[in-house]
């Protein structure tokens, strides 16, 4: 029996709740009945239903919006109250990025979506594996610990007091994979590096791109290792020479500033990237390709009519550049949706490391070079 209209409308709200942009703006009553073709009654229940079990508010002059949460935010090393069962724990790192406030909001709203509190707390760099491991033990009967810790790689002695703890542990967004010695009980989600290097290949390839060079603005790591040997594998396979001539990389650490590191990469490297008659640079993230159009077009090399740029991660403002970027990014929506359902065990994968698939969203920065203007 196919399910009921307006559990259709439910099902699809709920997705959009967890959404960072949700808690502005979601669909209208009169949006939903033309996108499911439903009456306004249909809409209306699943509505009640939504704002009934604290997922959404409607309010008179803004619409239908997310509904907010409160949430107990603070510093490891301070005594953290016993939350008591129902909890999902989640850890991370103090970092200013918007794609770790779009992970708080999933995470924290996907968890007030399955009717489970959260609590929050945030890791600094000088936090020890003590004040963590007592962070989680402060609540003996929650539903596990979610764990946000960026660049950092955590050593063997973190892994295995985390293996310890009577909860499910789930490592969100790592640049490290553990492949070889992850406790039963730990989890590890990251984006898939294989399938970002071949979608951005695939672009400049397909776009007539045969001169590319990239740029590794960010920490080595195992997911940076991954991403630079699946480049130069996708690129053989589309006869695009690809040597270390055209490799630029710093030896910057976790703590350092990435967009820094790029400027300076760039600068560095202008007169290769001239030399070799270069026409694509792929930048580790998009916020290194961001800061650096200054000074490719101080260099006059202008973006993209002379060289074009990519990078990963999406941020809101780049479809606001003059270039706009194009950029390849993973769905932080899915994974911490994913780490949610592993915590609660809605999800059991048989393996501890999950990948998750990137998309490739065009914008102004790559030329077309197939293309040929006509003669005026």
């Amino acid at each position: 029996m196919p399910p009921l209209k307006y559990l259709k409308v439910k099902s699809y709200l709920e997705e959009v709740a967890v959404r960072p942009e949700s808690r502005r703006r979601m669909p209208t009553v009169r949006e939903l009945m033309s996108q499911f073709n439903v009456s306004l009654a249909t809409v209306n229940r699943a509505l009640s239903e939504l704002e009934n079990d604290g997922v959404i508010v409607r309010r008179q002059g803004s619409g239908i919006v997310a509904a907010g949460t409160e949430r107990t935010v603070g510093r490891l090393e301070k005594d953290v109250a016993n939350a008591g069962s129902g909890q999902i724990l989640f850890a991370y790192n103090d970092y200013p990025d918007e794609s770790t406030w779009r992970m708080v909001h999933t995470i924290t709203q996907y968890t007030r979506l399955n009717k489970c509190n959260i609590q929050d707390c945030k890791i600094y760099p000088d936090t020890s594996t003590e004040a963590l491991i007592r962070f989680a033990k402060s609540c003996p009967e929650c539903a596990g610990l979610i764990l946000l810790v960026g660049a950092d790689r955590m050593d063997a002695d973190r892994l295995e007091a985390l293996g310890r703890l009577p909860m499910t542990v789930v490592i969100v967004d790592s640049m490290y994979f553990y492949a070889n010695f992850l406790p039963d009980n730990v989890y590890v989600l990251s984006p898939d590096a294989v399938d970002c290097a071949e979608e951005i290949v695939e672009l400049l390839v397909r776009n007539g791109h045969r001169r590319i060079g990239y740029i590794r603005n960010e920490p080595r790591t195992e997911y940076t290792d991954l991403f630079q040997k699946s480049l130069a594998a996708a690129l053989k396979r589309a006869n695009v020479e690809f040597g270390p001539d055209r490799i630029f990389s710093s030896q910057i650490r976790s703590w350092e500033n990435s967009l820094d590191a790029a400027v300076q990469l760039t600068r560095n490297s202008l007169d290769e990237i001239k030399a070799l008659g270069l026409t694509a640079l792929i930048y580790k993230s998009a916020g290194g390709a961001l800061v650096s159009l200054r000074v490719l077009k101080q260099a006059g090399l202008r973006v993209p009519e002379e060289i074009s740029v990519i990078g990963e991660g999406e941020r809101s403002l780049y479809r606001y550049l003059s270039p706009q970027l194009t950029v390849s990014s993973p769905d932080y929506g899915k994974l911490g949706c994913a780490a949610v359902d592993i915590i609660l065990g809605k999800l059991r994968p048989q393996n501890h490391n999950l990948f998750f698939p990137h998309t490739l969203i065009e914008r102004e920065s790559v030329r077309d070079l197939n293309f040929v203007a006509p003669h005026p």
